[in-house]
């Protein structure tokens, strides 16, 4: 087979190819080393990226496959630039670099036509080109574009003239994009001050550039980067130097969060990986060593707290992480110890600008390990907007040069992009850290000064007169309720104590349910009943129509072992069943993401899905306020204020925003709404005007109840101007 200038996905394909019809010999050669425990469902994506290969290894062999083929890529491209340098080699050092390299006699590989930017980017793809989103989500394993990697290296003030006397880590370094503009700083930096003599000493006794990574060929490949940019730039000439560079660079097979060397930088974009999705054993060491562990934490966070900690005096460090920390209920460990440590300097948001295709929404985090006097923070927000913009910047680099060298204090509205422009809001502040791991929410000072005002002109907090409620969660949809038609009951005759209508998110819209008119509605198939205030299970003896449908399932349902290895619940169970009698009381249902409030009055009864909230009342303060309002027209007033402008500025002030303009609604961030003291008479206005627009009138009622509100919150003019700025155009669209 004879491959010629190929793309690296072809190369790597026909090298899985290759490896696969003689694997015994690799595997000798490589297992040692490359071998990994992984499960079939970790190894799918490589199933999906080699379709033509006839492929009956088990998953661990797989893996192994993957990887020789990875670092034979690497591999390839090390030749082709030592040919282009002149430098000479044998057969025997390639073995060395890479062991059955030259008994690749029956593929030719050839990255001749490639520029050396092009033989980069084959390196940096080894890691996610041609893998799916899903695989990378359970790798954890995301690249970082080359514009936000400057970017982080600016801010850090790493650069030519620290760059030869200073160390630096990159904790998880993938197939080396980081340490890529790492090693060409270090290289400027030989140049610049005429020491480029010393650059073996200060790569391999000094230590000055680290890496880390568990697995073994993203060590090989980030050496393949690195030895690269030296052959690139002259500092290796022969290949003696390339096999010293190869055994000793300090780029090691380890986890990060195990090491205890101390740097004087540390930069990088560690994995995101769900407690759910690690094993109990390493879950447990982390639980027992990072405060940072907590709730279903994802591991960044404790990258976030070991960066931090190994840091020189006057250290600086800079990842990119997931920006959930910032405000979700597993991040409170980390933003405790965050602000207990006072290191944070920089924290830019990047929300939802795509800047790559991740499935996460990133934000950038800078700390020094130094005291300061000053206990504020310089806060950046990059997020879309649908107002016009009012400067130009063509890509990532000029925004950033903006962002630093131009903004103040203030916000900006930026046309983005040379081909596909956008609109971006760009804005800059000082904040102060919360203390004791409250959220993150971080806006203009303008914006956060009328969030203060909010909370301080509060009668009560939402969490004191609503009860919240997520809906009913399977883990099982495909059988508790997208089979659940109408006809699908009556051709099973299913038991109607085991049947219910189900609110789903897209019923929800302001003001109103809509039920019983779509295709898309469904039941629930829910075989629990209350029992003196808790939910059981119903025997299967008591519905046997609903019963021979769940055996049928049961394949599916026994799998799911936080039911089948209970104790105490049964295996045909909905994972988290809520009371019938809350659902069964009046209620306000809201959806879990949308791009503005969006509450809607219930009193059917009907349940609720896992991705709804619903709230039903509870004896409080704010009852004894208003002993005139029978039920319907107390849940009307409250639906009101919940829908009011002001209180999804509140909402939007305190939730990160996720892509196309989308907030996440949480019990913990709708209980910490302020709830003002309205006047009897106007929270009776406000009722009537709900009623009326349940209805179907609209006209200038919901003006009319925003300006109550405001009223309540004793907002000046100019600050419901900047609320309504806030809150934007797309407050009126919800799908």
């Amino acid at each position: 087979m004879e491959v010629c200038s190929m793309d690296a996905m072809s190369v790597l394909e026909n090298l899985y190819y290759v490896i696969n019809k003689n694997f015994g010999f690799y595997k000798r050669n490589f297992g040692h080393i490359y071998y990994l425990s992984v499960k079939d469902d970790e190894t799918k994506f490589i199933d999906k990226m080699f379709g033509k290969v006839e492929n009956k290894l088990s998953a661990q062999d797989k893996m192994l496959n993957y990887s020789i083929s990875a670092i034979y890529t690497a591999t390839a491209v090390l030749i082709e630039l030592l040919n282009r340098k002149g430098i000479e080699y044998n057969e025997n050092q390639i073995e060395k670099i890479c062991v059955g390299f030259s008994n690749m006699k029956n593929i030719e590989i050839s990255f001749a036509d490639k520029t050396e930017k092009e033989l980069d980017e084959i390196l940096f793809g080894l890691l996610t080109d041609g893998i799916d989103l899903e695989s990378r989500k359970k790798s954890g394993s995301e690249r970082t574009p080359d514009e936000i990697i400057k970017y982080m290296l600016d801010i850090i003030g790493y650069n030519e003239i620290v760059s030869i006397s200073k160390t630096i880590v990159d904790p998880a370094c993938g197939t080396g994009t980081f340490i890529k503009q790492i090693i060409d700083r270090f290289i400027d930096g030989l140049y610049v001050n005429q020491v480029t003599n010393t650059y073996k000493e200060k790569l391999l006794e000094r230590k000055l550039i680290r890496a880390y990574d568990t697995k073994p060929s993203n060590v090989f490949v980030t050496k393949i980067v690195i030895i690269s940019s030296l052959v690139k730039k002259n500092l290796i000439c022969e290949i003696k130097d390339v096999l010293d560079m190869i055994r000793k660079l300090p780029v090691y097979c380890q986890d990060f969060l195990c090491v205890g060397d101390n740097s004087d930088y540390i930069i990088g974009n560690p994995p995101y990986i769900r407690l759910q999705n690690m094993p109990v054993e390493y879950r447990d060491f982390i639980k027992n060593n990072f405060v940072s562990a907590t709730g279903r934490f994802d591991i960044f966070t404790c990258f976030l707290e070991k960066s931090d900690k190994l840091l020189n005096k006057n250290g600086r460090m800079c990842l990119i992480t997931s920006n959930k920390y910032l405000t979700a209920n597993y991040g409170v460990g980390i933003r405790a110890y965050l602000s207990q440590a006072g290191h944070v300097r920089k924290l830019v948001d990047l929300y939802d600008t795509k800047f790559f295709g991740a499935a996460v929404l990133p934000a950038i985090i800078m700390c020094e390990n130094s005291k300061s006097d000053n206990c504020e923070v310089d806060y950046i927000g990059i997020k879309t907007a649908e107002q016009d913009g009012q400067r130009v910047c063509l890509n990532a680099n000029e925004l950033f040069e903006y962002v630093e060298n131009e903004l103040t204090c203030g916000k900006s509205f930026i046309l983005y992009g040379n081909e596909d422009k956008q609109v971006f809001e760009v804005s800059r502040s000082k904040v102060k850290i919360p203390a004791d791991g409250k959220t993150w929410n971080f806006s203009t000072s303008d914006e956060n000064t009328i969030k203060t005002k909010m909370d301080e002109q509060k009668l009560c907090s939402l969490v004191d007169i609503f009860d919240v409620c997520v809906g009913i969660k399977t883990t099982a949809d495909t059988i508790f309720v997208k089979p659940m038609t109408q006809n699908f009951i009556n051709e099973h005759a299913f038991e109607k104590i085991a049947v219910y209508p189900l609110i789903q998110s897209f019923n929800v819209n302001k003001w109103n349910i809509s039920w019983g008119e779509s295709s898309r509605d469904r039941y629930i198939l829910y075989p629990h009943r209350e029992i003196e205030g808790n939910m059981v299970a119903i025997p299967l003896e008591e519905i046997p129509k609903a019963a021979e449908y769940l055996e049928e399932c049961s394949d599916v349902l026994k799998k799911r072992s936080y039911l089948a290895e209970s104790k105490s619940r049964m295996w045909y169970e909905c994972w988290v069943p809520q009371k019938l009698s809350k659902f069964q009381q009046t209620k306000i249902v809201t959806r879990d993401i949308v791009s503005s409030n969006s509450f809607a009055l219930d009193e059917s009864g009907r349940l609720c899905q896992g991705n709804t909230f619903f709230l039903t009342k509870k004896s409080s303060i704010l009852m004894s306020e208003y002993p005139d309002l029978n039920e319907h027209q107390y849940y009307c007033f409250l639906l009101g204020l919940l829908n009011s402008k002001a209180m999804e500025f509140y909402q939007k002030m305190i939730s990160g925003c996720l892509y196309s303009q989308k907030y996440r609604y949480t019990t913990s961030n709708l209980n910490r709404w302020p709830i003002p003291r309205i006047k009897k008479d106007d929270a009776i206005i406000i009722a009537k005007y709900v009623d009326d627009l349940i209805a179907g009138m609209s006209g200038e009622l919901e003006n009319a109840i925003d300006k109550i509100v405001y009223d309540a919150f004793d907002l000046s003019e100019e600050e419901i101007l900047k609320i309504e700025s806030f809150i934007g155009k797309g407050r009126e669209e919800n799908y």
